[in-house]
């Protein structure tokens, strides 16, 4: 499977240069492990899944899972931004 960080796209977003876009993608990936990871976690979703009484369904707050991804991967930025 190719990678989605295309060359092309690699030059949209910062630089033409073969070097630096193998370092955006093997940064990419290094992110995207650090993502799975914490889904994985699930200390990190407390609340995320519940039980709906009404459709008697199991269902996913996602708005909790992204503000626990946010968290995990930004801890600093998240209280500067809202300030």
């Amino acid at each position: 499977m190719s990678h989605p960080l295309t060359d092309d796209k690699c030059y949209e977003l910062w630089s033409g240069n073969p070097y630096e876009n193998e370092r955006m993608r093997a940064a990419a990936d290094w992110q995207l492990e650090q993502v799975i990871e914490c889904l994985k976690s699930q200390e990190a979703f407390p609340g995320s899944l519940y039980y709906n009484k009404t459709t008697g369904e199991l269902a996913i707050d996602l708005e909790s899972i992204e503000y626990s991804l946010r968290q995990a991967m930004r801890p600093n930025t998240t209280a500067q931004e809202n300030n």
